[in-house]
């Protein structure tokens, strides 16, 4: 995926920017001349200001559905943060549907990872205290402490702490310590 322009992203700020924030710039107090003449911008009504709204609507729904596309194809977090960066920057609220639904693939992924590869090195240390008469002590701690690691890096990219998926991955986590704990 292309890096979008920053250009795009400052819509909204641009908007904000040039439009007159207090009623019709013609209605404003004008008794401080110097004061009026370095606030005045367009007012909303302005016709340049709704086309470049309009725009901005389009462009932001374009960027919704980019975003949740690329969540549909697998794309990690880092693409679609641009994308949503973008999405943001021209107006699309946080709570778009399109964006919550994009959130919503990305943090499944991740979440389903975690505890696919928790369950992957509680095999593995299972397979390895079968092979051997005495397991190494600290091994399993290790296996735990990558997936506390994986569990708190999915928590800061923005899976809930609670998700049934972490909660598995922490009981795998304790588990595995309390096996060392055994072998000691």
């Amino acid at each position: 995926t292309a890096k979008p322009q920053p250009e795009l992203a400052g819509i909204v700020a641009f908007l904000t920017k040039y439009t007159h924030g207090h009623g019709h710039p013609a209605d404003a107090d004008k008794t401080d001349f110097a004061h009026f003449a370095r606030s005045l911008r367009l007012p909303w009504q302005h016709n340049a200001l709704g086309n470049l709204r309009e725009l901005a609507d389009k462009v932001g729904e374009y960027w919704a559905d980019a975003c949740l596309s690329e969540a549909e194809k697998g794309h990690g977090h880092s693409v679609l943060r641009r994308l949503f960066d973008v999405a943001l920057g021209t107006g699309v609220d946080m709570g778009h549907p399109k964006l919550v639904r994009a959130i919503r693939i990305l943090n499944d992924r991740l979440a389903d990872k975690v505890v696919q590869d928790a369950e992957e090195r509680q095999q593995k240390d299972a397979k390895l205290e079968a092979s051997i008469e005495v397991a190494k002590v600290g091994h399993a701690s290790d296996l735990a402490d990558r997936i506390e690691k994986d569990i708190f890096a999915a928590v800061e990219e923005g899976v809930p702490q609670a998700d049934h998926r972490l909660a598995r991955a922490t009981a795998i986590c304790k588990a595995l310590r309390q096996k060392d704990g055994e072998r000691k």
